[in-house]
């Protein structure tokens, strides 16, 4: 079968760019909706929509999506290994886990391996636009999602952030960031400006030795630093 490629919603009049996004799902019909939604879908801009991870590679070079919406089981490659395949060639391509599981294993796995955000294809159409404009400034999570993420990092042993240096400012900065919280309600949350936030991730980042959230949020959790 094709991938199925759309140019549709150019954002020619705007000043801002629209944000380019593949669809990356095995099922015609749930991929086929979402090409749709998105050709309505006013600041975004679907450039492909593939039935597997090894459709969508050979593509990736051509496209350069901002951002895909990837399913966790694909046939031949799965969407975990598709993610680290898509962060080793392109790190800067957020990646939101799309998928009908929401065991920990299936999400601890996706994180680590540099997914941006975790959906469940229960959500809503509403939640995932929501996601592709929000990926920019924080990790978009199904409510449920969010919660077993908390509930992970609480699991884990605890590890002290003395090896990466981290003040404790840095690591309420951190948490947020596994919470999935946009740089704002980070703001909001700890009583400080949007530019000490963005301020704070980039030492973190020169911390972590990372360069994005999700590596931020992956190397805190393999790491153990709550």
């Amino acid at each position: 079968m094709k991938p199925t490629v759309s140019t549709a919603n150019r954002d020619e009049g705007s000043s801002v760019a629209a944000i380019r996004v593949v669809i990356v799902e095995d099922d015609e019909k749930i991929r086929n909706a979402y090409v749709q939604i998105l050709e309505f879908a006013d600041g975004l801009e679907c450039v492909g929509a593939f039935e597997s991870c090894e459709a969508a590679l050979k593509q990736l070079d051509d496209i350069l999506p901002d951002v895909i919406l990837m399913d966790i089981q694909l046939p031949g490659m799965s969407g975990i290994e598709g993610v680290k395949h898509i962060k080793e060639l392109h790190p800067s391509i957020e990646i939101i886990m799309f998928t009908i599981y929401d065991d920990d294993e299936r999400i601890f796995q996706s994180l680590c391996a540099g997914a941006s955000g975790y959906l469940l294809k229960s959500a809503q159409p509403e939640e995932i636009i929501q996601a592709f404009r929000q990926i920019r400034s924080g990790a978009p999570m199904s409510a449920s999602i969010a919660r077993r993420v908390l509930n992970l990092v609480r699991q884990q042993s605890p590890a002290s952030p003395e090896q990466f240096q981290l003040t404790d400012r840095e690591l309420d900065i951190l948490r947020c960031l596994v919470d999935g919280l946009s740089d704002k309600r980070m703001a909001d949350k700890l009583f400080i400006s949007p530019q000490t936030v963005h301020s704070h991730i980039k030492r973190i980042y020169q911390k972590l030795q990372v360069h994005s959230k999700s590596e931020a949020v992956s190397k805190a959790l393999r790491s153990k630093l709550f």
